[in-house]
């Protein structure tokens, strides 16, 4: 690099601040469910999951949690090992798993949503401390046009629009 040439500024630089902030927020919502339930991130995302679709293979649910196929084998192994996750095999083709969240798994997913919704609450707390918050809903209690949920939406619209065009290797256009 030529001397005289300006060095990208990391801290303007989107890419970097949103990986920085994606790792805080994980790291911050990690801390909470691994107190009360000894689960891990992996773990944590395998089981988001499996309450978004009754049944996944693991081939799919590795796709959406963003995580190696590794990492996903052994959270999943893990989970097993706990009860809080069925393999269902298929008796047309034995190679092909499906996962299950099991009873136990469900009450756990339960109240890990209930744990992530109230983090959700107290973020939106800090954005704006007066706005009430709906920690059940883990949405502003108040009408749509209340500055804590403008943000929300925009945030939620951008992030939407990225990754649609990453998805598309696309440029992002913002």
């Amino acid at each position: 690099m030529n001397q005289n040439e300006k060095a990208l500024s990391l801290d303007s630089f989107l890419p970097y601040r949103a990986a920085r902030f994606a790792s805080a927020l994980s790291r911050a919502l990690a801390n909470r469910y691994q107190a009360q339930h000894d689960i891990s991130l992996a773990e944590w995302r395998v089981m988001m999951h499996l309450m978004q679709v009754s049944e996944i293979s693991i081939r799919d649910i590795f796709l959406r949690v963003d995580l190696d196929r590794a990492r996903v084998t052994r959270a999943v192994q893990r989970l097993e090992a706990r009860g809080l996750v069925s393999k269902l095999v298929n008796e047309d083709d034995r190679r092909l798993i499906r996962l299950a969240l099991t009873d136990a798994g469900w009450d756990m997913a339960r109240d890990l949503t209930r744990l992530a919704k109230e983090f959700e609450a107290d973020l939106f707390r800090s954005l704006s401390p007066d706005l009430p918050v709906d920690a059940a809903a883990g949405q502003p209690a108040t009408p749509r046009r209340q500055p804590g949920h403008q943000i929300t939406a925009q945030l939620l619209m951008s992030f939407d629009a990225l990754e649609s065009a990453l998805a598309q290797n696309k440029e992002p256009r913002c």
